[in-house]
C-alpha cells in the first residue's frame, strides 16, 4: 500500500498541489521533530488494519511502518453509504495515555485492542462485540462499551485489563429502546462516567443509560432530538452536550440533568451545509469543528458561557472534491486531522482559533478508511 503526502507550499488552499512520496523523504526543517502520533483504521472488508503516522511539529504526517492487522474485518456498504462506511463517530478510540487503541471490526462483529507508541502498533486481543456490526466505542478508565448498530441494535460492556485485553461484563448487553427502528451512530460516556449516551437517528432520539459501579445498566431514558438525524456528539467546556444533526445540517446543545433528561439550550443551529455528522472540539472545548460530508467542508461552532451555540463560520474550510467524515485534534489542539474515505486520504489542518489553515493531505489510502485518533 503506497501512501503519498500532498503538501501545499504556500499554506493556502489552491488547486495546484505537489505530490511527495514519504518513502523518498521530504525536505523539512531539521528541528521538525515528532510531537505525537495519528492512527487510522483501514476498515477493509478483507482485513481491517491500523496505520500509524508520526505527527511532526509542523503538523505534517509521516507514515510509520506497515499496516498492522486488527485480527478482524472492516465493514462497508452497511453504514450510511460509500462516503461513510460505518455510519458512526468514535469507531477508533485511544486510551487517555494514548498507549492503547480500541477499534471496531464491523465486518466480523468484533472489537480489537492494540498497543501503540514509539515502537509502533501491535495486536493484543480480539473479542466478540456481542452483537452485529459494531460501529462505535466508548471508554472511561477501565470500562469500555461498544455500540452494535445492526441486527437488534444493542450496547455491550467490557473491562480493560492492565495487559490491554478486554473482558466481557456478564449481563451488560442491553438492547436499544425502539430497537426495531433504531439507527444508532455514536456512543460516549457522560463526563462523570456514570452514564452512557447513544444517538439514534432512526427514532430521532438520544438514549441515556444509567450505570452502577459494576458497569451494568440499571436504568434508561430517551430524549427527543432537537434536530433530525442525530449523529455524532461531544461534550463542551462546561459539560454541555453538543450533537450534530445530519438531516438538518445543524447542531444542537443540551444540558444533561441529574434525572437523565436533556435540557435543550440551543435547538437546531443550522450551518447551511449538507450532512453535518461529526464534531471535534479544540483543547479548550470552546470551539467545535463539524464535518459536512455532503458539501465537502467544515463548519465551526462556539459554545458560550451559558452553553448556547453560535455558528462562527459555516465554511471554515472547503477542499474541492472532498467528503470529510470523522476527525481528531492533536493533544495540544493545534492540528485537526480528518478522514476523507471517498478519496482515500487524511486532510491536515492547523487551527487558529476559529479558522483552519489547510496544510495538505496524506493520499493513497484505502477508500474504506474510517476511525481516527490523534495525540
Amino acid at each position: 500500500m503506497r501512501t503519498n503526502t500532498v503538501r501545499n507550499a504556500t499554506l493556502v488552499i489552491v488547486p495546484m498541489l505537489c505530490l511527495i512520496s514519504p518513502s523518498q523523504g521530504e525536505d523539512r526543517p531539521a528541528d521538525n521533530a515528532t510531537q505525537g502520533f495519528v492512527y487510522i483504521a483501514t476498515n477493509q472488508p478483507g482485513g481491517n488494519h491500523i496505520i500509524q503516522f508520526n505527527r511532526k511539529s509542523d503538523g505534517s504526517l509521516i507514515r510509520m511502518g506497515e499496516p498492522v492487522s486488527t485480527g478482524g474485518n472492516g465493514g462497508t456498504g452497511n453504514g450510511v453509504g460509500p462516503l461513510d462506511p460505518l455510519g458512526s463517530q468514535d469507531s477508533l478510540v485511544l486510551t487517555n495515555a494514548g498507549s492503547l487503541i480500541i477499534v471496531v471490526n464491523a465486518g466480523s462483529n468484533s472489537l480489537s485492542t492494540l498497543r501503540a507508541g514509539n515502537s509502533g502498533v501491535s495486536l493484543i486481543s480480539v473479542v466478540s462485540s456481542n452483537g452485529v456490526f459494531p460501529n462505535s466505542v466508548a471508554i472511561r478508565e477501565d470500562l469500555v462499551y461498544v455500540l452494535n448498530a445492526h441486527g437488534t441494535p444493542n450496547i455491550s460492556g467490557y473491562r480493560l485489563t492492565s495487559s490491554g485485553t478486554l473482558v466481557a461484563i456478564s449481563g451488560s448487553a442491553r438492547n436499544l429502546p425502539g430497537a426495531a427502528s433504531a439507527k444508532p451512530h455514536d456512543i460516549r460516556f457522560s463526563p462523570d462516567g456514570d452514564r452512557l449516551l447513544v444517538t439514534d437517528e432512526g427514532n430521532r432520539q438520544i438514549d441515556v443509560f444509567d450505570l452502577n459501579d459494576s458497569g451494568i445498566v440499571t436504568g434508561m431514558s430517551t430524549n427527543p432530538s432537537a434536530g433530525s438525524g442525530p449523529f455524532g456528539f461531544n461534550f463542551a467546556r462546561n459539560n454541555e452536550l453538543v450533537v450534530t444533526e445530519a438531516n438538518t445540517g445543524s447542531a444542537s446543545s443540551y444540558r444533561l440533568t441529574a434525572l437523565n433528561a436533556l435540557q435543550v439550550l440551543s435547538p437546531v443551529v443550522a450551518d447551511g451545509q449538507a450532512a453535518t455528522c461529526w464534531i471535534s472540539f479544540t483543547a479548550s472545548k470552546r470551539l467545535g469543528f463539524a464535518s459536512n460530508t455532503g458539501s465537502g467542508d467544515l463548519s465551526v461552532y462556539r459554545v458560550t458561557d451559558n452553553g448556547t451555540l453560535n455558528l462562527v463560520d459555516p465554511i471554515a474550510a472547503s477542499i474541492p472534491g472532498s467528503a470529510p467524515i470523522d476527525s481528531a485534534f492533536s493533544d495540544d489542539g493545534r492540528f485537526l486531522y480528518v478522514d476523507d474515505s471517498a478519496m482515500g486520504r487524511i486532510l491536515e489542518f492547523e487551527a487558529h482559533e476559529a479558522s483552519l489553515l489547510f496544510l495538505g493531505a496524506v493520499t493513497g489510502l484505502p477508500q474504506t478508511i474510517q476511525g481516527i485518533g490523534a495525540q
